[in-house]
């Protein structure tokens, strides 16, 4: 799916795929008035041991909305500042760092979080319960640029807190130049994925 396409979809159009687990993730742009909503959801696959944002990669332009549904209490969305738990800065310097607080299930307001993005660069996030299962998104705001183009775990020399190996390998396949050239990116679950038994502690 390209950017152009993506863009264009209405309010209740959503490409839906299934990996033969009973797995299935949604990419929707909704239309609210004369402003265009690009929709993310937080969910967790119990058999696979996975929480994960999809989609996982996203394209906007400044001064665009995202809103992030949660499919299961105990996410959140959360982006990489020092001021949360000591994370590397991942957005633009002159960005307010963004931060859901914990988000409960279901068609509910508290299951819902929104922010608009003005500063044009990189934004990374993450979800604060969920992060060492390699739940972290980005989305690139206009052009790719600042701290967020940083190789991942830079801050770790200054004293910020140590990067996880699943955040690590994410990280280092999604490119932003691949959100820019795509548009929006699926959760990449046969890559992601493990085959290990969940451990009830993850949920």
């Amino acid at each position: 799916m390209n950017r152009r396409s993506f863009l264009k979809a209405t309010t209740g159009v959503a490409a839906t795929l299934a990996n033969g687990m009973g797995w299935t993730r949604n990419m929707r742009a909704q239309s609210i008035g004369q402003e265009e909503v690009v929709e993310i959801t937080l969910g967790a696959f119990y058999p696979i041991g996975r929480w994960y944002f999809d989609p996982i990669g996203v394209h906007i332009q400044p001064g665009q909305r995202v809103r992030w549904r949660c499919r299961k209490w105990g996410g959140s969305v959360t982006a990489f500042h020092p001021s949360h738990d000591n994370h590397e800065l991942r957005i633009p310097e002159g960005a307010r760092p963004f931060d859901s607080g914990i988000l409960i299930e279901g068609d509910n307001p508290r299951a819902r979080f929104e922010w608009v993005f003005e500063e044009e660069g990189t934004y990374d996030y993450y979800s604060r319960r969920q992060e060492r299962l390699g739940a972290v998104g980005r989305i690139v705001v206009g052009s790719p640029g600042g701290p967020g183009e940083e190789l991942i775990g830079y801050g770790e020399s200054a004293g910020r807190a140590l990067t996880y190996p699943d955040v690590r390998e994410v990280f280092s396949w999604l490119s932003s130049e691949k959100i820019v050239e795509q548009g929006v990116i699926p959760y990449p679950m046969e890559r992601f994925g493990r085959t290990f038994p969940a451990q009830e502690s993850h949920f």
